[in-house]
Order: C-alpha cells, then structure tokens, then sequence
C-alpha cells in the first residue's frame, strides 16, 4: 500500500528504483581490445579522401564496414546455421544476383542509349557530323583518321556569317553567340525532357530501379527469415549501415553482393560443408618492452591468458618484443608464458624491431617464426654475474662483517666478504650450469641453430642474424601486420588494462568543504595532500634502502644471476657524427 507520509517511498517522495543488472556483462573488464583492421581502414580513408575525394573513401568504408557487418550478422546466433539455412541463403542470393544483374544490364545499356540520344542531338545542333565510336584496328594501337572519311577530329563550332571565332581573342559577336548559345541550352533541356523518346526512356529506367529495390527487399525479407529472430537486429544493422552511411540506393546491396557473395561470408565463419579451415582467423598482438626485471611479464600472462582461453583454431599471436635481457628467474618466467601459445597449438609470430639480447633472444626463440628489422640486435646467449666487494675497503675502515651460515655454500661471493678462490670456482660452475641450460632452451626451439657457434655472448645486427639462422626473416613490425590484414585476417592489439578501483575511503579523505581560517580550501587541499603523500614517502624511500641492502648482501636470489647484454648494445654502437 502507500505510506501515509505521501508516495510509495514515504516522506513525500517515490521508491527508488534499484538499478538492473546485466548478467551477459562482466561487473569488471581486465583487457582493452583494438581491432587494428579499423585503423588501417581509418588511414586508407584519411588518405583516399585527401588525393582522390571524400565520396570515394566514404565508399570504399562503406564498402568494408558493410562486408564486416554482415559477416558479424550471420555469426551472431547462439546457435550455429544448418547446412539447409546454408543452403537456403545461398538460394536466395542466387536469385537476387541473377535477375538483379539481368535488370541492372538492362538499366545501364538504357542509360547509355539515352546519353548517346542527348549527346548525339546536341552534336547536330552545333553542326558536328556524327562519327564511327571505335576506330579501325584491333584497339592495340592508335589508327589515324584518314581525311575522306569525314571524322572531325578538332571540332570547332562555327558561326552563323561562317567566320570562325579566334581562340586568342574573343570578339563582341563571339561574346554575344555565347550568350545566344547560352539561351539556346535552357530552352534545350526543356525540350530534351519534353522529348517523346527520352520520356519513354526514362519511365523505362524508373519501372526498372522500382524492380531491384523490390528484389532487394524480397531478398533481405529471405534472409531474415532463414536467418531467425536472434540474428534480425544483427542483419538490420548490417544493410542499413553504420554512422558512415547505409545501403540506401537501389542497386547498392545487390553490387555489394556481387563483391563479395554470401557463400564467401559463410565460409570465412567455417561453414564450407562442414569444415572450419575458411573461417577468416585473428591475429592477435600483443607487446612486451621488457626492462632487467622483465616486470612487464605480469601484464604478459593476463594478455597470454586471455587470448589462449578465447582463440580458435587456425588464430595466430604476434608479439613485438624489445628487450636486452635481464634476470635468469624473469625471463625464464616470460618465456614460459609465450611457450603457452605452442601449448594452445597457435602459431607464435615475434617481432624485434630493435633488440632481442640474451633473456630477451630466450623470449624470441619461443617463436614459431622469428622476424627482425634490418638493424635490430639479435642474440648475447650467456649468462653473467656481477657483485662488487668492498671487502678490503670495510677492513680499512674497521669495520667487519659477522655472517653466520649454515650450508657449505650459502654464501660465496657477495659485497661484504673475503673472496676465495673456491668462492670464484663456484660461482663459476653456477654460471656455466646456467648457460648449459639457457643453451638447451634455445636449441630445442631452434634445433636448426649451430648453438656452440652462436652461444658465445655476442650479437649480431638483422642481416648477420639472418645468416646465422637466429631469424626468419627480415622486415618491420608494420609489413608483417600489413600483410595480416591483407591476407584477411581481423587483427586484434591486446592489452591488459584492468579499471582503476576508486575506493569509498579515497574520496571521503579529500578535505572538500574544510578550511583552516587562513589559507582556505586551497591551502587545506595542499595540508591534506603533504600528510598523506609524505608517510608513503618515508615508507617508500625505506623499503627501497632495505631492498639495495639485500641485494648487496647476496639475499636477493633471482639477481644474482643475469642473462642480459652488460654492454648493451643499442647505446653502444651509434650512428653518428
């Protein structure tokens, strides 16, 4: 019933309404998805647009938006199409592209007659002979005209005293023939619409657009049909266009057709008989600008997750890696989780476009195909060690160090201890242990390397790296993708880029409304932000003196030991002057 105080809600106001949940969307999105085709397609119309004109790049969007659209309709359904809704579509087109393009041939050879109609008699008002439409010769090569045969190759219009205007100087009766002419035109159009011939031409050429936008509409009735109320929206979406413009001129559906039949939309989404290997595939991107941590790998396995659980047969990643290396436990880490793309029986397409050096070239070799620019740097495979001791410098000072170990080789050398040539020998056989198993990793993904010739901690640059065999091929990120795009595959950039979390205690910190007496809101806003940033400060500036003191006292483990250039390659060597 209704409160007493006025209205369902009481105190004078309504209920509010709880807000309705969608349960087909994820309360959070984690990964960002670009579809790159649409970029590419942004550039073509960008740069058609500008050299050609708008109409045509509009079109050829049009064009590739409808393509798409329609693929996306189809597709659509929870349920997938029955070879007889197949066969039905098929059926149906066929009919639409048979009589349509019937009555499309009928409509251009009437639109070519009517235009020869008009350009003929306004050719015999000027006084110019009507000639041959194709000259003599099997089209290959230009045939003169010869002088008795009458064709007017420079037609010049005469005036009616029979002197011909100069085309230097324009004379006052040439000036005034113009204007006659110009009079003469008007009254011309009027009769040419009066004209018997041409009315029954053009009441011809209407009765026959009236004829395809009919077919057109019986066809897209078909289609819905065989196509189910789940998918109608979807195809409605697909004919009537996008915010680039529609299908709205008679004919246009059909010639869109024409391009790309419905039989081909089908099997680009796997129905060809019941196999799926025409379905159009994905490429999916992703990047990893690894630094010595290789932190960047904890975005990498979200990326890697999300493509491995959502990918079909016959889809492909690429990954454009840069990276000089670093931690033997981080890129170990990294390359397992490109390893899981081989997993998933996907092919694994990586890019180097500058450098791919030591854990970074562990990365790369994962790769079913391995693609470096032309000056890219490629390999470094070691291992290496670095620890300062100031152990000689402390003893000056006075001061010692007390470490109480137990394990004959818990700790070998490290910053703060005398160095023994046992300490030496061992952490020499760590690294070589190291390096065998880094070694064994790269030739069992590239069993066609020489590893003992390319496994000595140097580099090479693209072309040398070529010959080597420690790529594939040479080209840029961009050709490769390029040509993705080109061979039709829809080519996805896939990023890990979880919603930021606003939680209730942030805002409620904020000092809005407060004010000291003295400086106001400005100055209380500043007070707020000091005693709030400063704590996280000091906490953070002694972590990180904590965090140094560890790794020098040998406690940090996975930097102990590192597959990275130490000289790295890309500043080392410069062109310049």
């Amino acid at each position: 019933g209704s409160s007493p105080f006025g209205g369902p809600g009481g105190f004078g106001g309504s209920r509010r309404k709880s807000s309705k949940k969608n349960l087909g969307i994820p309360s959070k999105e984690y990964i960002k998805v670009t579809r790159l085709n649409d970029r590419y397609d942004s550039y073509g119309y960008s740069v058609t647009s500008a050299t050609e004109s708008k109409a045509l790049a509009a079109a050829k969007l049009r064009s590739s938006n409808f393509d798409r659209a329609l693929s996306r309709s189809i597709a659509s359904g929870l349920t997938p199409l029955t070879p007889g809704e197949k066969t039905d579509l098929i059926r149906v087109e066929k009919e639409l592209l048979t009589i349509g393009g019937q009555l499309v041939a009928e409509m251009a050879s009437l639109q070519r007659k009517m235009t020869d109609t008009v350009v003929t008699e306004e050719m015999k008002s000027m006084g110019v002979e009507v000639g041959e439409l194709d000259a003599e010769g099997d089209g290959g090569e230009y045939v003169p005209a010869k002088e008795d045969e009458g064709i007017i190759v420079d037609a010049v219009i005469e005036e009616k005293n029979g002197e011909v205007a100069s085309n230097d100087t324009e004379t006052s009766a040439g000036r005034e023939g113009k204007s006659k002419k110009a009079e003469v035109k008007k009254d011309g159009l009027k009769s040419m619409l009066k004209s018997r011939s041409l009315k029954s031409d053009l009441n011809e050429l209407s009765k026959l657009n009236t004829e395809v936008t009919k077919l057109e509409l019986a066809f897209v009735r078909s289609v819905i049909e065989i196509l189910g109320p789940e998918r109608a929206n979807a195809v409605r979406a697909a004919i009537l266009g996008n915010e680039f413009g529609g299908t709205a001129a008679a004919g246009t559906l059909l010639k869109s057709l024409q391009e790309r039949p419905l039989k081909s939309v089908l099997t680009s989404l796997g129905y060809n008989d019941g196999e799926a290997d025409g379905r159009k595939k994905s490429l999916f991107v992703c990047e990893f600008p690894g630094d010595v941590t290789a932190s960047q790998v904890s975005e990498l396995r979200e990326e890697v997750t999300a493509i491995v659980r959502s990918a079909k047969p016959g889809d492909e990643a690429l990954v454009v890696l840069q990276s000089g290396g670093g931690t033997v436990t981080g890129y170990g880490l990294a390359a397992s989780q490109l390893a899981r793309f081989k997993e998933a029986s996907m092919k694994l397409t990586i890019c180097v476009e500058q450098v791919a050096a030591s854990g970074g070239y562990m990365m790369a070799c994962t790769a079913d195909k391995i693609v470096a620019s032309p000056f890219a740097v490629l390999g470094s495979i070691g291992v290496i060690s670095d620890v300062p001791n100031a152990y000689e410098r402390l003893l000056r000072e006075g001061i010692e160090f007390q470490t109480i170990t137990a394990g004959k080789y818990k700790r070998t050398v490290t910053p703060t201890k005398k160095i023994t040539k046992e300490d030496i020998k061992k952490s020499k056989e760590d690294v070589e242990d190291i390096l065998k198993l880094f070694k064994t990793f790269v030739h069992s993904n590239r069993p066609q390397l020489d590893i003992d010739k390319v496994a000595t901690g140097e580099t090479w640059f693209g072309t040398d790296a070529l010959d080597r065999g420690l790529c594939d091929e040479i080209a840029t990120a961009d050709d490769i993708l390029g040509q993705y795009v080109d061979a039709g595959y829809d080519v996805f950039d896939v990023k890990y880029e979880p919603e930021p979390e606003l939680g209730p205690g942030l805002l409620s910190a904020l000092p809005v409304g407060q004010s000291n007496g003295n400086g106001g809101l400005v100055q209380g806003l500043v007070s707020w932000a000091f005693r709030s940033v400063a704590p996280a400060a000091k906490e953070a500036i002694e972590e990180e003196v904590r965090r140094t003191a560890m790794e020098q006292g040998g406690g940090n483990v996975s930097k102990r030991y590192m597959m990275k250039d130490p000289s790295n390659p890309v500043e080392r060597i410069r062109a310049q002057d």
